[in-house]
């Protein structure tokens, strides 16, 4: 799955969104949450088919067979056009509501507009029925704001189309990145990718704007975070609009918080040592993950491992080709 770095099938905020702990509007917003039972039996096996159930566009929508894309919707969809995530939410985690739903979604929206939290795509082919897109992570370079792309963030998703909605066909993934290159807002160097929260096995679906110039409906269907991945995982907390450079810069000798230290049937025991390998601004993401309510591992990761469910929404405006990170 992971080639060279980058994620071909089948992720900062993750780490800052579980700060504000037992915000009181999180309990008013849980009416509003959809659990990811409801969104896969809304998207079923005929628009999100495994490898070997062929297409999944319906005959009365099918394109043009003779080799033209005139008049098709979002014609202007081309090789070479990039977008940037503006807004990202949450719509369920550990597959329904969870009180940490209503803390994490300000806390995103925050960190997209501060570019601390830079999700690109960017399209690298584009035929009547498929759109190959680039995910990428991009890390904030100064207090100016630039920012540069994380080549080793990158995932390939191949999207079926039908005009101007595409959605894919095979588990993809993501990464997560959040911050400054010497200062990530999560500390992950035991895993595959150093400071990226890994999500996996998702689906997406995105409708394009007419004129090509946004992504107006985005949402990850569902998408899995393996517990190893969260066990592995610490994250840095900031309050009031601090930026990354508050987090001060991880230790490249932290290996993570094992799983196995937590009794079978258990939450984990709070750690006080699992994150000094990074520095004492660090806390364990699944801890506090925990600590707004007890996890249920209800998806799988990669390897058939337990992982929690999340889905969200998201929509994404044109942009200029960002600089790759030196």
């Amino acid at each position: 799955m992971a080639v060279q770095g980058k994620t071909v099938e089948g992720g900062t905020a993750l780490g800052t969104l579980f700060l504000a702990m037992a915000v009181a509007c999180t309990v008013l917003s849980m009416g509003c949450q959809t659990p990811t039972a409801d969104l896969r039996a809304t998207y079923g096996p005929n628009k999100l088919p495994v490898a070997d159930t062929g297409s999944t566009i319906d005959s009365a929508q099918e394109l043009p067979t003779d080799g033209t894309v005139t008049g098709v919707p979002c014609d202007c969809l081309a090789k070479g056009q990039w977008f940037r995530f503006n807004t990202l939410k949450i719509k369920s985690l550990d597959g329904g509501p969870h009180l940490v739903v209503g803390t994490l979604n300000p806390i995103w929206q925050a960190d997209i507009d501060n570019m601390e939290l830079n999700f690109f795509l960017e399209v690298q082919d584009v035929s009547e029925t498929e759109v190959r897109l680039s995910i990428i992570n991009a890390a904030r370079l100064d207090k100016a704001k630039n920012i540069c792309t994380l080549a080793n963030t990158e995932s390939i998703v191949v999207m079926e189309r039908v005009g101007c909605k595409l959605k894919n066909k095979l588990k993809t993934g993501l990464n997560v990145y959040a911050g400054t290159q010497a200062n990530p807002k999560n500390c992950t160097t035991g895993l595959a990718i150093p400071h990226s929260i890994p999500v996996r096995n998702a689906f997406f679906e995105a409708t394009v704007a007419q004129d090509c110039k946004a992504v107006t409906e985005g949402l990850l269907v569902e998408g899995a975070i393996a517990r190893t991945a969260l066990d592995g995982t610490c994250t840095c907390l900031t309050l009031g609009g601090k930026m990354a450079e508050e987090c001060g810069v991880p230790s490249d000798k932290f290996v993570g918080y094992p799983s196995e230290k937590n009794e079978p049937g258990k939450p984990p025991a709070f750690c006080t040592e699992c994150c000094k390998g990074c520095n004492d601004n660090y806390s364990n993401l699944n801890e506090l993950l925990d600590s707004f309510g007890a996890l249920k591992y209800g998806c799988k990761d990669e390897a058939g491992g337990p992982a929690v469910c999340l889905s969200a929404t998201f929509t994404a405006l044109t942009t200029t080709a960002p600089t790759p990170c030196k």
